[in-house]
């Protein structure tokens, strides 16, 4: 396996996860500011430029945090991180899901369509409507 790694709150949280269940892979940095995840190379194993992306021994790639984690979790059950009953499991779905629309997505989104508009603007396919004057 190998981790397309870069700055930024997502693929720190995976670099987390995989440091408390003592797991090591090789990293490849991707560079945002130079607009590496936006390149073609990149494209191929992530379309929609997202970072990080975990690419698997058979060639193939995840992204998302949460589905790479629990991708990770199934490799390496031990300890068990997300749980180790079908309760536990569900109660940290339950959870991750909460905080992922309630907390995490409203954050983004105003960075995203605030102080960080001209940087993502060539990725952002939807844009706010400009202030009346």
């Amino acid at each position: 396996m190998k981790l397309y790694d870069s700055v930024g709150p997502n693929p720190r949280i995976v670099r987390m996860f995989m440091a408390e269940k003592g797991m090591e892979m090789p990293k490849q940095t991707v560079d945002l500011r130079k607009g590496e995840n936006r390149e073609a190379e990149h494209l191929k194993r992530n379309p929609h430029g997202q970072m990080p992306t975990l690419e698997l021994d058979d060639g193939s790639y995840l992204s998302e945090i949460t589905a790479i984690c629990e991708y990770l979790e199934e490799k390496r059950p031990n300890p068990p991180l997300i749980g180790a009953t079908p309760e536990e499991r569900a109660e940290c779905r339950m959870w991750t899901r909460r905080i992922d629309l309630n907390i995490c997505e409203p954050l983004a989104n105003g960075f995203r369509f605030g102080e960080g508009l001209n940087f993502s603007r060539s990725a952002s396919s939807v844009r706010p409507r400009p202030r009346p004057a």
